[in-house]
């Protein structure tokens, strides 16, 4: 790397994020005047598998004959409201909870329900990031750990199935993606496949790239969860409607590949953060996603496009 892409590097990861740390919720410092939270909603996809959205990332409830599994579990002060809300759909206990990934935003039910007994089950990178309190530069935040009892139970390093009920879960994950830690959960029986935060529809992704995302990742990623599914399958995003089909992933995709691409070669060329928003790369774009000010989102990506090459340098 040479010395100008070193100091855009650390030109972005001291300062690229701002925009997203004012966006992201601090419950502890919210003003008196703050907006209330948008409701729950729930929309059924099928007989047996409904969305919760409203509460941080979409939130996907499987029912089965002795209990529900859930996928996220959106914000912990929200807990016990998306707890009411799952009840109203269908009143049986929570037997297993999915964490797509580690972010604060889906995995606020992880300690309500941990202390339930419920089997928490996560990638072992998860694991890691919800014991630990750390400094996230790419979040302009401090993550905080969770109590024990927020911790997965149970991990897995590659992909695998579960049995529940009528449906079994595979799940599978795509390292290096929008965090170190990211997987997919398909339901086969139900032709429903829940992306996290590997997808998002309507809206820029964050990219994590201090745990290693990058937005040219997450694009490999949609590609292989387009390898899985069929052409009706509904897709749960981590973030927007409760589904999208498969020909919108494919031009979300598409739409981060070209970005990405332009990116790469402001950071080949050596530079700036300034530069590259001055560029605006994502022009075509910011009416389709109702984006009127694209900064955050291209300081992250900018950001993991330099840490990627930060890191293959090395």
């Amino acid at each position: 790397m040479s010395g100008l892409d070193r100091r855009a590097f650390l030109r972005t990861i001291a300062g690229g994020t701002a925009g997203f740390a004012v966006a992201r919720r601090t419950f502890a410092q919210a003003p008196q005047s703050a907006p209330s939270p948008p409701p729950i909603t729930v929309t059924k996809l099928t007989d047996r598998v409904a969305v919760f959205g409203g509460d941080g990332g979409n939130v996907a409830v499987v029912t089965g004959p002795d209990g529900l599994l859930m996928i996220d579990g959106g914000y912990a002060d929200r807990a016990a409201l998306l707890a009411s809300a799952v009840a109203g759909v269908d009143p049986r206990a929570v037997r297993i909870l999915f964490n797509t990934h580690y972010h604060f935003d889906h995995t606020g039910c992880n300690e309500s329900l941990g202390a339930r007994h419920v089997r928490l089950v996560a990638h072992e990178n998860v694991g890691r990031r919800l014991r630990t309190r750390f400094d996230n530069p790419a979040m302009g935040r401090t993550m905080e750990a969770l109590a024990e009892s927020g911790w997965p139970t149970e991990t897995f390093a590659t992909d695998g199935t579960l049995a529940f009920g009528r449906d079994t879960v595979s799940y599978a994950h795509t390292p290096m993606a929008h965090t170190d830690g990211d997987a997919y959960f398909l339901l086969p029986a139900s032709n429903v496949l829940h992306a996290g935060d590997l997808l998002w529809a309507g809206r820029y992704p964050v990219v994590d790239y201090t745990v290693g995302g990058s937005l040219a990742r997450m694009a490999e990623a949609l590609g292989e969860i387009d390898g899985v599914i069929l052409d009706d399958t509904r897709i749960v995003p981590g973030h927007g409607p409760a589904s999208v089909t498969r020909a919108e992933m494919r031009r979300i995709r598409l739409m981060w590949q070209t970005i990405n691409d332009r990116l790469e070669r402001h950071a080949a060329a050596g530079d700036s953060i300034e530069a590259v928003i001055a560029a605006a790369p994502t022009r075509e774009f910011d009416l389709q996603v109702s984006v009127r000010n694209p900064q955050p989102f291209l300081r992250q990506a900018f950001g993991g496009v330099l840490a990627r090459a930060h890191q293959r340098a090395r």
